[in-house]
């Protein structure tokens, strides 16, 4: 039996769509937004505040990495993989599971949508399917 997902991402949360059941899992991220210190400020003999938000941001893609391995953990038992979301979470998403040898051939499209509730997904995912396996 195919097992069909679709997956809506963003830094927030995941909503994995089985497309069979119409089952929703959601991933939350737990990450810690990135903070920005406005620009360097150069004094005395180190840049501290910069220094500062290079960790930061080391933190910030640690977290994100992490979450991407919990979601592609998650989508082990997928046979196609179709992911969608409004921001840049979806193209990053894409380039980790690019990575990832076993996913990478599951992976269907990546389409750029807006924010949705869990019966729009749902709604969604059975369309892109229904269309894609009529093909």
């Amino acid at each position: 039996m195919d097992r069909n997902v679709g997956l809506w991402i963003d830094h927030k949360q995941a909503y994995l769509i089985w497309n069979e059941d119409g089952k929703v899992e959601v991933i939350p991220s737990h990450l810690e937004p990135p903070t920005h210190l406005g620009g360097t400020h150069l004094g005395g003999k180190f840049n501290q505040k910069a220094d500062v938000e290079v960790r930061r941001s080391d933190r910030f893609k640690l977290q994100i990495n992490k979450y991407y391995q919990q979601v592609m953990s998650a989508l082990k038992d997928a046979s196609s993989i179709f992911v969608m979301g409004p921001g840049e979470a979806k193209v990053e998403f894409q380039k980790a599971i690019k990575k990832s040898k076993d996913l990478q051939k599951r992976l269907l499209k990546v389409v750029t949508t807006d924010k949705m509730t869990k019966n729009q997904m749902i709604a969604y995912v059975r369309k892109f399917y229904k269309t894609h396996l009529m093909q």
